[in-house]
């Protein structure tokens, strides 16, 4: 909850936003404050189901937030979440990423309550000059680097990571199982935990919130993350003038495909704030200069001509079309499927 101070008094000037770290950086809030007048209070986002329990409660306060696509809005926008969006009062979202909305809309039917912001996928980052070090002709396109325990062995010195969230990696590890989905059968799940009981020992980290500023700094070699990530560990390695070559690849089983979005609570204090905000950040040349500075693809097409050769041309952030017809957003699963999945990953975490 954000609470209100006296010089933020008249709420129709202030602006609550809960996002993730970066997402809208210092320099674009300034940019925005200075244009509207309106004060910007930016709470970071470090968990999704965090933030589910704070919306469902309601009187939340904030008026945007930023929430994955599948499952989260697929399972909010039925339970009246988030406010139906003024699509007159945003004139820049049609600038939207015309695959990513059609993406979208399988979870936001019509487009009617959701702006795409950035998108990216799940892989393996890698520190690559170690890797190879380590194994002749590494299986990089594969998730035998971490889920074949012969492979995973190898590196296991170095130093593997895997995401925190069953969410990401649960399917991952059914799919190299060639199952159908991700399942609650009992046989299948097991299968599926066994798997990850049998590589448990070489995995050094579970985590989703600073891995890849380990990998940057060379104490991890391996994880399963995202690809805005493997472009941040690079940034710090630049920043901090390392030589860690930090890489990334997209698995051949399968290309797990995240949307970010930015959705406004149905009990917003300042929704005409926030269509301003939206209508402002997708400005061509203000999405472009978010993800120059954080490194994730934006979902805004008209930003991406805007960014340097370099940038638009970096295969990890904006794949080849190959890849991009094989994106997966995330399932959604029922009540029941969801708490199978949360018990067995307690489980396998706590290495019971």
């Amino acid at each position: 909850m954000l609470g209100m101070t006296g010089a933020a008094a008249d709420r129709a000037k202030v602006l609550n936003i809960y996002a993730w770290p970066e997402y809208f950086p210092s320099a674009l809030i300034a940019k925005f404050q200075i244009a509207t007048g309106i004060h910007v209070n930016y709470a970071v986002l470090d968990s999704p189901a965090t933030a589910e329990t704070i919306l469902s409660v309601g009187h939340s306060n904030y008026d945007i937030v930023t929430m994955n696509a599948a499952p989260e809005l697929a399972r909010e926008i039925p339970k009246g979440f988030w406010k139906k969006l003024d699509r007159a009062s945003l004139p820049n979202a049609r600038n939207a990423d015309p695959q990513v909305m059609q993406m979208l809309s399988s979870v936001d039917p019509g487009n009617q309550y959701a702006v795409p912001w950035m998108w990216g996928t799940t892989g393996l980052i890698y520190n690559s000059d170690k890797i190879k070090a380590l194994m002749l002709n590494p299986p990089l396109d594969s998730l035998d680097m971490i889920f074949k325990k012969d492979v995973a062995a190898k590196f296991a010195a170095c130093g593997i990571s895997m995401l925190d969230s069953w969410g990401d990696v649960l399917p991952m590890v059914s799919r190299y199982l060639h199952q159908p989905r991700l399942s609650a059968n009992k046989a299948e799940l097991d299968a599926v935990i066994a798997k990850l009981q049998e590589v448990r020992p070489y995995i050094r980290r579970i985590s989703t919130a600073g891995y890849y500023q380990q990998i940057a700094e060379g104490e991890l070699c391996l994880a399963i993350g995202y690809s805005g990530d493997a472009m941040v560990a690079r940034r710090m390695v630049n920043e901090s003038h390392g030589s860690v070559k930090v890489d990334y690849s997209f698995t051949r089983e399968m290309v797990p495909f995240f949307i970010d979005n930015m959705v406004i609570p149905a009990d917003s204090p300042n929704p005409a704030a926030a269509h301003a905000f939206i209508n402002f950040v997708m400005r061509p040349e203000i999405s472009a200069s978010v993800t120059r500075f954080i490194g994730f693809a934006t979902a805004n097409a008209a930003a991406v001509p805007l960014l340097e050769p370099a940038v638009r041309g970096n295969t990890i952030v904006y794949p080849p079309p190959a890849i991009r017809t094989r994106f997966e957003l995330q399932s959604v699963y029922t009540p029941e499927e969801t708490r199978a999945f949360t018990r067995a990953w307690l489980v396998f975490k706590s290495g019971l």
